[in-house]
């Protein structure tokens, strides 16, 4: 697995504890160790933009990511108290018979802080063979799986900050099929910033630091997307109180183009379509 090139002091990759079986090159069964959702890491054509507050200037709010894709809120001191989203599990494309994985979640922080509250849903090859689940996750602490999903299911997800205990609500409904899983806990570190808002189709990583293969997903669809802030204020990804970042996804250098989200239609609704495994 290739070395990460990482941008900035808050993106290293923590190896966690949720295991799957996939299929190796030469046919063998062989566990990976995944982490289905870490902190951004910057492209490293853009070391200097690891934080935010640097890409926030008019005309330059495109970031290239090695393992996100999609939309992010930011502004220097704003919090965020919550963030949801309505998604379709995506249907894999399993043809190469390679190893690949996609993870595809709403969450708060991960953007330029070494946090992120998030839950989502899997998405991985094994072998020719797709596999789905839901998953919720208080990075850096391990990734829970919480129950398979299939391909087409329509799925709910919102994190929740509740000042009154300090816990995240951690929230995932499968409306095909009712099953649903939520959990409030505490942040997995001293503070937990609340510096951003995401809604993201990403790379995981696996135990050796090492970004996966990205599984072809062909497009991933999100709407009814809502951010609120600590005070109140509410809105999609697009407002005046926050800076709106679209974040590509590239291999390694931002010429190799892995995801490309959509432009957002009217701040609620996005589409990101695979390109390359990363």
């Amino acid at each position: 697995m290739r070395k990460l090139r990482r941008a900035g002091a808050a993106v290293a990759v923590v190896s966690l504890v949720l295991t799957v079986s996939a299929f190796s090159r030469g046919g063998t069964r062989a566990t990976v160790t995944l982490s289905p959702g870490g902190p951004m890491i910057t492209a490293a054509g853009q070391a200097g933009q690891a934080g935010p507050s640097r890409a926030a200037r008019p005309g330059a709010r495109v970031i290239h990511s090695l393992n996100w894709a999609g939309y992010a809120a930011n502004r220097a001191g704003t919090s965020f108290r919550y963030v949801s989203a309505a998604f379709f599990v995506p249907y894999l494309n399993c043809a190469a018979a390679t190893p690949s994985y996609s993870s595809h979640w709403v969450g708060l922080d991960g953007l330029g802080s070494a946090t992120v509250e998030q839950v989502g849903i899997e998405a991985d090859c094994s072998g020719t063979t797709a596999q789905y689940y839901a998953w919720y996750e208080m990075y850096p602490n391990p990734v829970s799986a919480a129950f398979p999903v299939r391909p087409g299911n329509a799925i709910q997800a919102s994190v929740t900050y509740q000042r009154s205990n300090r816990k995240f609500v951690l929230m995932l409904r499968d409306t095909s099929n009712g099953r649903h899983v939520a959990k409030a806990l505490k942040c997995a570190a001293k503070a937990c910033l609340r510096s951003s808002a995401e809604v993201i189709s990403e790379a995981p990583s696996d135990g050796s630091k090492g970004i996966l293969p990205l599984a072809d997903y062909r497009a991933a669809n999100y709407s009814g997307i809502t951010v609120t802030t600590t005070r109140g204020r509410s809105s999609g990804l697009l407002s005046r109180r926050w800076d709106t970042y679209q974040i590509v996804g590239v291999g390694d250098s931002s010429d190799e183009l892995a995801a490309q989200p959509t432009s957002l239609f009217q701040g609620q609704a996005f589409s990101i379509y695979w390109f390359r495994a990363n």
